[in-house]
């Protein structure tokens, strides 16, 4: 029995080494494949912000860049927005929180709380201020007999789901204008037809719009009281549409769908000559263009590298020669410029809950896209 007990005691010992030895090895083997984990997880960050810093590297001709509204706020999402003419107020759309149509906000840059303009009842777009800063335009459907009725089936502006940006022309649209707090409000259209994407004059004497009211979507220019209605296009099939007075009064910027339906590109008109003048066509859907201060460049948005990624991009109106200004992998789009052209605000999706949003930065004009100036004594 002696030996027999002495022979399991030593089986035992042997079998207690080899499990020792087995864990020891696993644990290793553990420890090795955490580690393995660990540097790709690592390898994937470094790519990431890799891949962020080129991005950021890439808008050098953006500065300072900040967001200005959050859903914190109360908004789904808010964009289109507009300086004031002193560069210290944004005006804007946004939709309310549990809400389906845009109303319009102002917001102080520095202060960030933002201010309800419109009704809060019906659909808004397009506010935009006079030159003086003492009057603001804005389009809105809150006087629409059915308004409480009409209830928003889709949501406007740009989609997550198809990756698009998507506008509804609705009805009882009409233009108002107001103390650029929302008080004195006074309607410039009437009717059922839609009239909206308005913006003053230089001097704030004219508005230009667009409007339905034809049976085909045209742009028109009228007298800051509503009076006086001038057509600028008359097509009878597409959208014409997005309309500002250049820096001078001398042309309006413009998109349309001539060549193929929601296939937007971006023209001008001359206001002398009534002549349309092409100035995109890069098998992309180009939209939303706006006037940089010195009348020769103009910004505008752009699905050059997929609906998924809407970028900004500047534009040589003289030299035809453009640059990107915007490299991120989502929505950046309707940008405008302060009076000056040193700011530029635009919505964007690059914010950390992903929702369209409105930022501003310092803006750098490249050297590139300045105009060569011919001195007429040498010509």
């Amino acid at each position: 029995m002696k030996n027999h007990n002495s022979c399991n005691l030593k089986q035992q010992c042997i079998l207690l080494d080899s499990i020792e030895k087995d864990i020891k090895y696993k644990g290793k083997k553990i420890m090795r494949m955490n580690c393995y984990a660990l540097i790709i997880i690592a390898l994937l960050f470094k790519l990431f912000l890799g891949i962020q810093s080129k991005e950021k590297s890439l808008e050098h001709l953006l500065r300072n860049i900040r967001q200005i509204t959050f859903p914190s706020m109360g908004f789904e999402k808010a964009g289109e927005s507009y300086f004031s003419p002193d560069g210290k107020t944004l005006i804007f759309q946004a939709v309310p929180t549990g809400k389906k149509e845009y109303q319009i906000y102002s917001i102080d840059i520095q202060k960030g709380k933002p201010q309800l303009i419109s009704t809060g009842r019906g659909a808004c777009t397009c506010a935009f201020f006079r030159s003086d800063g003492k009057k603001i335009i804005f389009a809105s459907s809150h006087e629409d007999p059915n308004v409480d009725e009409n209830n928003a089936s889709d949501v406007p502006g740009y989609q997550r789901d198809t990756n698009k940006y998507v506008w509804k022309f609705t009805p009882y649209m009409n233009i108002y204008e107001a103390n650029p707090d929302g008080s004195e409000r006074k309607a410039l259209t009437q009717g059922p037809a839609y009239k909206a994407e308005c913006a003053y004059s230089s001097d704030g004497s004219r508005i230009v719009f667009a409007s339905n009211a034809s049976g085909s979507m045209n742009l028109y220019t009228m007298q800051s009281d509503g009076t006086d209605i001038q057509p600028v296009t008359d097509t009878k099939n597409g959208y014409n549409g997005g309309p500002f007075f250049s820096p001078d009064d001398s042309k309006i910027l413009y998109r349309a769908d001539y060549e193929k339906q929601h296939y937007l590109q971006i023209y001008y008109i001359d206001n002398t000559t009534g002549q349309s003048h092409q100035l995109t066509m890069n098998g992309a859907v180009n939209w939303a263009p706006f006037w940089h201060p010195n009348g020769q460049v103009i910004v505008f948005t752009t699905s050059l590298h997929g609906h998924h990624q809407y970028e900004l991009y500047l534009l040589n109106i003289e030299t035809n020669v453009s640059r990107r200004l915007t490299y991120n992998a989502s929505f950046d789009g309707l940008a405008s410029f302060n009076r000056q052209g040193t700011q530029i605000t635009w919505t964007s999706k690059r914010g950390p809950d992903k929702t369209c949003q409105i930022f501003v930065a310092d803006f750098i004009m490249p050297k590139k896209l300045y105009t060569p100036k011919i001195d007429k004594d040498m010509e």
